[in-house]
């Protein structure tokens, strides 16, 4: 099994909690990045699940980092404190196969790997219902990944010329990066007009991260 987030408290507790409800106890192969683990001695043989911490300290992009984990063909059981049902339905739609809350007894962790691990999918009825109603009425603009970055750069606080900086690209570029986000939310039916309104966007959708300048 492979288990990846940043927190030691929970690469530890995870391990031992599931020993006590589990037997036998599964062997894991921790990591705090999704790197980490790919790049592990025990990666090369492949794991049954990985259970992965959705929002993690390196700034990866949540869907980005289970669909690297999915196509190298691991089943992905997210394991978080997320709210927004947004961010969760871009996990599952990158290939997620369950979703279990950091809040919830062992045993229900320990169900959600069983279930994940047979290949079958696995998240509550609350969870389910929010992503079924967001994918009805909630609509995600395709941005490209510098679109995304300029996003995220900008929503988090940073000016555009410090944004430029950070890209390695001009103010100028930085504007259009902006202004065709804003246009692709404003054909999403969700506007995005000012900068208030992108940061609002880039929220919802789990987008904005805190980001030191």
């Amino acid at each position: 099994m492979g288990l990846i987030d940043d927190h030691p408290a929970i690469s530890t507790g995870v391990p031992a909690g599931l020993g006590q409800v589990i037997d036998p106890a599964p062997v894991f192969t921790d990591a705090k990045t999704v790197d980490e683990l790919v790049t592990s001695e025990v990666g090369a043989d492949g794991f049954d699940v990985v259970i992965l911490d959705v929002r993690l300290a390196d700034e990866s992009t949540p869907e980005d980092n289970v669909r690297r984990l999915s196509e190298r063909g691991w089943p992905v059981l997210l394991y978080t404190r997320e709210p927004r049902p947004a961010v969760l339905a871009r996990c599952f739609a990158a290939g997620a196969r369950g979703a279990v809350g950091k809040h919830e007894d062992w045993p229900v962790l320990a169900e959600a790997l069983h279930a994940v691990a047979a290949g079958e999918l696995y998240y509550n009825a609350e969870w389910a219902c929010a992503v079924e109603a967001m994918s009805d009425s909630h609509r995600f603009p395709e941005l490209a990944p510098r679109e995304l970055e300029a996003v995220q750069l900008y929503a988090a606080g940073i000016p555009a010329k410090s944004v430029a900086r950070r890209m390695g690209v001009s103010e100028t570029t930085v504007k259009e990066y902006l202004r065709r986000a804003g246009k692709k939310y404003e054909d999403a039916g969700r506007p995005a007009a000012t900068k208030t309104g992108l940061a609002q966007r880039a929220m919802e959708d789990g987008f904005y991260f805190p980001v030191k300048e």
